[in-house]
């Protein structure tokens, strides 16, 4: 048996082995929370801010990148007078202080729609619009809710008198595209006419003769290009995802750890890893802008309980999503191959080699952004979830999809596992990187 001076001393060696043991297991557990290999370095630098390229040209519109345009498109945007009641604006389904969206389920004009009003906050890079993809340029999509009779309800006629009409709107419109065409004469150029719309203004445009027609149409489509001018100002700053990539891309861990806590972390890696959430939203705008079938409740389906893989009696219920969006952006007077783009047939590649193939596009949608996502409830295309939890539950359960084939995976995610890519979700939090006058209605 050891003396009691012979255990005294053994006391501090004991003491010191177990401190370097827990040392060492405290290090191993750390390190994978703030030591990445070369290709997550890569992925990480694949979705930082910084690796978002410098203003993308759109061909389709040459005046994208002209100060005076988004100046006139700004106004138009927070302008309620182009709308049938004067009470709708762009900026009524697209508020600034909610990412430009509006926070319903269903976004709400002139009536009620049947999808939600998505960000418009980097739309200048992707190549398709609307959530099942219609409008092939931002100019194209900024006009169709302006003739939808549940949006705006109003018509290119009117618009254009506007315009004409207002002084300070005249001087900036004429400033950009040259004269305005004479609208004087109300019965060459009625106040309410288009090809769309209510039966009197369609009647009202079928007798107009095709040289007006046009020139009024041009006025509509230099509108939608001011307006596209504008919204492609709206770009992200960097969140604390960013920083906490640029630290790690300077080699920087120590200024890590107070950047992004260990859950979010941890759900960054599932991000990238496990959950193969970058596999579609992949970038620095977390997202690729294609379409997925992702097998979302359809709100027609939920309401008629509609059971999922059972809808031949009621299947024109449901949403066909990008099915019938691609036959419509082929069909538009407004697309890149149409008489009123900017672009060449070359450039239109997008367009013309997209697949209309059903069983890649029956319910598939197009992915948004997740930057800001804590400011774009409700999710998905009809706001069908209310909660980020409610959206990666469904992720992980890989439902039957009401209409189509889902595209999810089985990812098998632990409970723990998803409040980790949920915190991590929210680090994508950021301002926006524009001037704070442009967030809101300009003076007249």
């Amino acid at each position: 048996m050891k003396s009691k001076s012979e255990q005294v001393a053994n006391i501090p060696v004991v003491s010191a082995a177990f401190l370097l043991l827990w040392i060492i297991a405290f290090v191993v557990h750390a390190a994978p929370k703030s030591v990445w290999n070369d290709e997550e370095r890569a992925l990480l630098r694949l979705q930082w801010i910084g690796s978002l390229p410098k203003f993308p040209p759109d061909p389709t519109n040459k005046y994208a990148d002209n100060p005076v345009a988004a100046k006139l498109g700004h106004k138009i945007f927070f302008d309620k007078r182009f709308s049938s009641n004067e009470q709708v604006a762009c900026a009524s389904c697209h508020h600034p202080d909610k990412y430009f969206t509006d926070g319903l389920a269903k976004a709400r004009g002139i009536g009620a729609t049947a999808r939600s009003a998505p960000s418009i906050v980097g739309m200048a890079y992707s190549s398709w619009f609307f959530w099942d993809g219609r409008s092939d340029s931002l100019w194209s999509q900024a006009l169709g809710p302006l003739e939808s009779v549940i949006e705006h309800g109003g018509n290119r006629s009117q618009y254009a008198r506007i315009i004409y009409n207002d002084p300070a709107y005249r001087k900036l419109y004429e400033n950009i595209f040259g004269s305005l065409p004479d609208l004087s004469d109300k019965k060459r150029f009625p106040e309410d006419a288009a090809p769309v719309g209510v039966s009197a203004s369609v009647k009202n445009w079928l007798e107009m003769n095709g040289a007006d027609r046009k020139a009024i149409t041009r006025v509509y489509v230099n509108m939608g290009k001011a307006i596209a001018a504008y919204e492609s100002l709206l770009i992200p700053a960097p969140a604390r995802f960013d920083k906490y990539v640029e630290a790690v891309l300077t080699d920087n861990p120590a200024g890590t750890s107070d950047i992004l806590s260990a859950d979010e972390v941890a759900g960054l890696r599932l991000f990238i890893g496990k959950g193969m959430c970058a596999t579609c939203h992949q970038g620095p705008l977390f997202t690729l802008n294609g379409f997925h079938n992702t097998g979302v409740p359809d709100p027609a389906a939920m309401r008629q309980k509609i059971t999922p893989g059972n809808f031949s009696e009621s299947k024109s219920l449901l949403d066909e999503g990008r099915l019938t969006g691609i036959q419509q952006a082929f069909k538009s007077e407004f697309n890149c191959l149409g008489e009123y783009s900017d672009a060449a047939n070359k450039d239109c590649s997008e367009l013309k080699f997209s697949t209309k193939r059903r069983s890649e596009t029956l319910g598939a949608f197009k992915v948004p952004t997740l930057r800001n996502i804590d400011m774009t409830a409700p999710y998905m295309h009809a706001g069908q979830f209310k909660t980020l939890g409610e959206v990666l539950k469904h992720y992980n359960s890989v439902p039957i999809a009401p209409i189509g084939r889902t595209d999810l995976p089985s990812i098998n995610m632990t409970p723990e596992e998803q409040v980790q890519l949920e915190a991590f979700l929210h680090s994508l939090n950021g301002p926006l990187a524009v001037s704070p006058e442009l967030l809101q209605a300009p003076d007249r």
